[in-house]
This record gives C-alpha cells, sequence and structure tokens, in this order.
C-alpha cells in the first residue's frame, strides 16, 4: 500500500512534495508568534496538481491549507494540526491581461507589485496595495479581502475579483464569475476574504483601471489629533475625493523620529498625508484649491505640497518611517487592525492613550484614515510574563472598544488563530452559526484549514 507521500507524489507532473525538518520548519508560521509544523509541504505548479492533492487529502481525512508568501498577519497559513502545506510559490504565472476588457488573469502565487507593474506598463492600473504588495501575493490578498493605501477611494480586493478558478473539498474544479459566465454560481464569492477555508484558489481574474495620470500629494502638520482627525471628517464630506489619507498620530511620530532623520514642526501632534489622483488636470487643479482651502480653514500648523519625485517621496518615507521604528523599539508587539467609523478616530485614539497608562504598555496607532482603518501596536516583552498578559488585555479592550464604537475587530489582516477567540464580540451566536453554516457546505469534512477564524465541531 502506498504512502500518502507517495501518492501525493504520483500525482504531481512538475510539483514536488518534501518532508524533510529543514523545509516543515520553515514552512511552520507567518508573521505571528502561533506555529505548527506541517506533515508534508507540496509546490504545486498547476491546477491539476492541487485537484489531485485535494481529493488525496479528502480522502484520508488530511488537513489542507494553502500558502503564498507567509506574510499574513493573523496566523492564518500555520498548519496548526499538520497536514499538508499547499506552497503556491512556483504557481505565480501572470496568465495574460486583455487590454480591451481591462482584466488580468494570474495565479495565486503572483506577487502584489508584479502584477501593478504589468499594468502600469500597459497603462493600466491595480488599485490594492498592502503594506506587503512588494512580497505579498494575490492568492493571499483574495483570501484575507485585502486593502491598503488607496482602499479609501478604490476599494478592497473583492471590488476588483471578475471571476476565479477553484478546488473544492472533494478535489473537483470549479469556476465562477467570468470563467464561467453561464452557469456561475454567485454564492462562490463568499471565498473572497474567507481566509482558505473554504476552497483553493488556482486563478483569478481582476479588475483593471486605466491608470490616473495624475496626482498631488500633501502632508498637513496639526496641532493635535483632534485637530487632524476634524480635517478628515471636513475632506470626506467635501467632494475632494482623496485617494490616500494616511494618519500618524503623535506617538507613532516620536517613535519613527528617534529612529529616522525626519523634521517636524515645533508642537505636531499628528500629520496627515493626502494623495490627489485625476485623469483631468481642471478637476485635478479644483479638487487641489479645494483640498488647500479646506486645510487653511482647519489652521493647521504647515503644509506642504510635494513639488517634486523627491519630496513626494520624503512624505512617504515617514509613513514608512514608522513601522521600522516600532520593529526597532520592540521585538515583540501585537499589531492589530481594527475599524471605526471616521468620527469616532479621535475617541478610539483617546482611549488607546488611557490603556497604555493602565497596562504599563507603549501603545503606537496610525494607518488608513480615510477609511478609519488604523492599526494598533501594542509594544510588550514576551519574556516578561506580566507584560505579555497585559498586552493580551490591553488587545481585548482594544477589540471592544472598536465595536463599541461602530466598527470592526478586523480591517484587513482577517481573524485567523489570532481573532478567533474575539469574534463574540463583533458577532452573535446566530451569526456565528451561520457562518459555521457556509462552511460546513463549502467543506463538510473540515480539511480546508480547519480551526482558523472558529473552531468546527464535527459529526
Amino acid at each position: 500500500m502506498k504512502t500518502i507521500l507517495e501518492e501525493i507524489e504520483s500525482v504531481l507532473d512538475s510539483g514536488t512534495a518534501d518532508v524533510s525538518p529543514e523545509i516543515r520548519y520553515i514552512f511552520r508560521s507567518d508573521t505571528t508568534r502561533f506555529t505548527g509544523t506541517p506533515d508534508i509541504v507540496v509546490n504545486v505548479r498547476t491546477e491539476k496538481e492541487v485537484a489531485a492533492v485535494v481529493k488525496i487529502a479528502s480522502a484520508n481525512g488530511i488537513a489542507v491549507i494553502a500558502r503564498g508568501a507567509g506574510t499574513g498577519m493573523s496566523g492564518g497559513a500555520v498548519p496548526l494540526k499538520g497536514g499538508i502545506v499547499l506552497n503556491f510559490e512556483k504557481m505565480n504565472r501572470i496568465i495574460g491581461i486583455d487590454r480591451r476588457k481591462r482584466i488580468a488573469y494570474v495565479e495565486p502565487g503572483v506577487v502584489t507589485d508584479r502584477l501593478r507593474e504589468e499594468a502600469d506598463r500597459l497603462g493600466l492600473y491595480y488599485p490594492p496595495d498592502p503594506s506587503s504588495s512588494a512580497v505579498s501575493t494575490i492568492g493571499g490578498n483574495f483570501a484575507e479581502n485585502a486593502g491598503g493605501l488607496h482602499c479609501v477611494k478604490y476599494g478592497v480586493t473583492s471590488r476588483y475579483v471578475k471571476g476565479f478558478r477553484f478546488v473544492d473539498s472533494a478535489g473537483g474544479i470549479n469556476s465562477c464569475g467570468v470563467y464561467a459566465p453561464e452557469d456561475s454560481f454567485p454564492g462562490s464569492f463568499v471565498m473572497i476574504g474567507s481566509e482558505g477555508t473554504l476552497g483553493i484558489v488556482t486563478e483569478i481574474a481582476l479588475e483593471l483601471l486605466d491608470r490616473p495620470p495624475l496626482e498631488e500629494t500633501f502632508v498637513t502638520y496639526h496641532a493635535d489629533l483632534l485637530n487632524a482627525v476634524n480635517t478628515v471628517i471636513k475632506i470626506k464630506s467635501s467632494g475632494v475625493d482623496p485617494s490616500v489619507i494616511e494618519l500618524i498620530d503623535k506617538d507613532a511620530l516620536s517613535a519613527a523620529v528617534q529612529y529616522s532623520k525626519i523634521d517636524l514642526p515645533e508642537n505636531t501632534g499628528a500629520v496627515l498625508i493626502i494623495k490627489l489622483d485625476s485623469y483631468f488636470l481642471p478637476a485635478l487643479l479644483e479638487r487641489s484649491i479645494l483640498l488647500e482651502n479646506i486645510i487653511s480653514l482647519m489652521k493647521v500648523i504647515k503644509y506642504r505640497k510635494a513639488e517634486s519625485e523627491a519630496e513626494k517621496k520624503s512624505f512617504w518615507d515617514m509613513r514608512k518611517a514608522v513601522s521600522s521604528a516600532i520593529k526597532r523599539i520592540s521585538n515583540d508587539k501585537l499589531n492589530e487592525d481594527i475599524t471605526v467609523p471616521v468620527s469616532n478616530m479621535h475617541s478610539f485614539i483617546e482611549f488607546t492613550r488611557a490603556l497604555s497608562e493602565k497596562f504599563a504598555l507603549r501603545i503606537i496607532v496610525y494607518g488608513h484614515a480615510g477609511d478609519g482603518n488604523l492599526h494598533v501596536n501594542i509594544l510588550f516583552d514576551r519574556n516578561n510574563s506580566t507584560e505579555t498578559n497585559n498586552a493580551r488585555l490591553a488587545s481585548e479592550e482594544v477589540f471592544k472598544k472598536a465595536v463599541e464604537l461602530g466598527g470592526n475587530i478586523s480591517g484587513e489582516h482577517g481573524i485567523g488563530l489570532s481573532k478567533k477567540n474575539f469574534m463574540s464580540i463583533q458577532y452573535s451566536k446566530n451569526e456565528i452559526a451561520f457562518m459555521k453554516k457556509i462552511k460546513k457546505a463549502f467543506d463538510p469534512d473540515n480539511i480546508f484549514n480547519p480551526d482558523k477564524i472558529f473552531n468546527i465541531t464535527m459529526g
């Protein structure tokens, strides 16, 4: 009788299977603290191989976990109970871009920025740009419904998915959207953002836009957080229609200044970075003038409009410096990505300041102010049991406050392992039960990414 490894190897054409301790160790985790050792890592190269491996796994009741670049921040790609990790690193073809229809057909292992660059070469634009876009893959973006800096204007990944092909829990190959326009099952689109728990996506069709040829970037310096948030609210209600609004709070600025050459006006309490783009010069000029009028009305300390590519880069370098600085301050952190209505951002950030004092932990907040998606970094020392416990307690309070203010416990990182114990903060028992019914309908034997988002009791 063949072993599982032998069965898998027999159905691979160009892919490979690996059970070496070194490779299994490499695939034990993502960017989180969660770990689990896979039994087998299969480096798939074709849809046919994915289907064949899933069929073997299904027949033997073995877990299957899809993995792209491993940049996830919720433990979604962690093989918590062993099983088979499908590594999509080599399934990375841009199959084609239909310039007339403005659709890109890609395999899940395509790196996000590679697609963006290829689209740009054709005068097209793929807007979703998570911070990890230089390394993260389209399959992972699909699984987490990733957003990014430009989502305030252009939306998240789901807005651009026109169809996809996927392998179901029996090893069957399915199509929906543009891949099967006549008999497509619309319910399949629930898979976007399902974190690999409903099926294994093997090809994705993504809508592209015409690239906006014109843009302007501003940075504004505010005396305090309230002024910055009120400026965001004013901009959002004005018709300026920014493509990016990034907020850096004073604690995040303090961290960035500590480790980077950043010049700030005296008494700066918050910074906004704002980008406008347009297809037409008159429209851009009109919105730019309106934005400058709003900035003047809000009595900011100072503002600058980038007059060169180098100056524009300096604005974004300030934003990027925050994450780098946090890593230098603390190796251990909980990076939560809640959302709150823009009108409640000030209340939420003030709450985190009080929370910082309550638990004697440094908490740094920054993020996508345009849609209220904030990154809450709770810094701690994992070798200190008190700090570790306080970080967990602070994290739970962050989630509760976000929901209390009308927001969500996650904006773009997903639930995975890191937040599954907090689902009841946002969802009722009936809502969670309904989600479990969807899971059971797609994956009755619970082989796809088990125990992510919530636990499933079989039988």
